[in-house]
């Protein structure tokens, strides 16, 4: 059994950032997509960003607050360029978007310990950014999730003919419970993690996706981190980063940084 960091494509993709096994230049390990989604309606996530280095777009994260973003902690680069209110990548100027600057970003102290665990990080904004209809903040859980809560995911990952989604893709999943998780991710499962997806629908997130938001209740559950090798597989899930495990880290990181 393989399992794989849900991988940012494009300008490193040779590094195999925290890949377990496989690379994305090789076709023959499985596509690499929100798998059976469809574009979100415009706009309907408006705390969806999207992170660029040096014009190329890589990992999706999550507006929690005016001035901060969280995304995977294995997305880290030393400077960001942040697209907020963003529906399409390609359009540069788009109608409510804004590029801002980041370069401070603090990965959470026990990230990667063990293995893939604690897979989170912030990223401070170089300047706060006003709330409007393309572009607003999301409250993180404060409870964590139930087995067959059904959640939104969202993200821009490649798609099934290997180009990248003109608009943003929204798709429905279930969370599994914590024994089916443990069984799919032994021996990598941690308590920081959670799993979903794995219906015979073959909706899943998967490379390209990494750090963008898992949303239940209304409320920011998770965030893409890894899966198996193959998207889509029926019975296997993937695993998102458990929000609900870290919110005094997350308020204090942001209240004193």
């Amino acid at each position: 059994m393989m399992f794989a960091a849900r991988s940012p494509w494009g300008w490193f993709l040779g590094c195999l950032l925290l890949r377990v096994t496989g690379s994305l230049a090789s076709d023959s390990l499985g596509a690499s997509h929100i798998t059976f989604g469809e574009d979100c309606s415009p706009h309907s996530q408006p705390w969806q960003v999207a992170l660029f280095k040096e014009d190329e777009f890589f990992c999706s994260g999550v507006l929690v607050h005016p001035q901060w973003v969280l995304s995977a902690a294995h997305c880290h680069q030393d400077s960001y360029t942040v697209g907020l209110g963003l529906h399409s990548l390609e359009a540069s100027q788009e109608l409510g978007s804004r590029m801002v600057p980041a370069q401070l970003s603090i990965q959470h102290p026990q990230y990667n310990q063990p293995l893939l665990a604690n897979d989170l990080m912030l990223i401070k904004l170089n300047e706060a950014v006003p709330q409007s209809d393309t572009i607003r903040n999301i409250s993180v859980v404060s409870q964590c999730p139930t087995p067959g809560d059904s959640c939104l995911l969202s993200g821009w990952g490649l798609q099934e003919n290997g180009r990248l989604p003109k608009r943003l893709q929204c798709v429905n999943i279930s969370v599994v419970s914590e024994e089916i998780c443990k069984e799919s991710y032994s021996p990598l499962y941690h308590h920081s993690m959670f799993c979903a997806g794995g219906g015979q629908d073959r909706k899943d997130s998967c490379n390209g996706d990494s750090g963008g938001p898992l949303v239940c209740n209304r409320s920011l559950q998770g965030l893409v981190s890894l899966g198996q090798n193959q998207c889509g597989e029926p019975g296997m899930p993937s695993v998102y980063t458990n929000l609900c495990k870290f919110t005094n880290w997350i308020k204090t990181t942001i209240q004193t940084s």
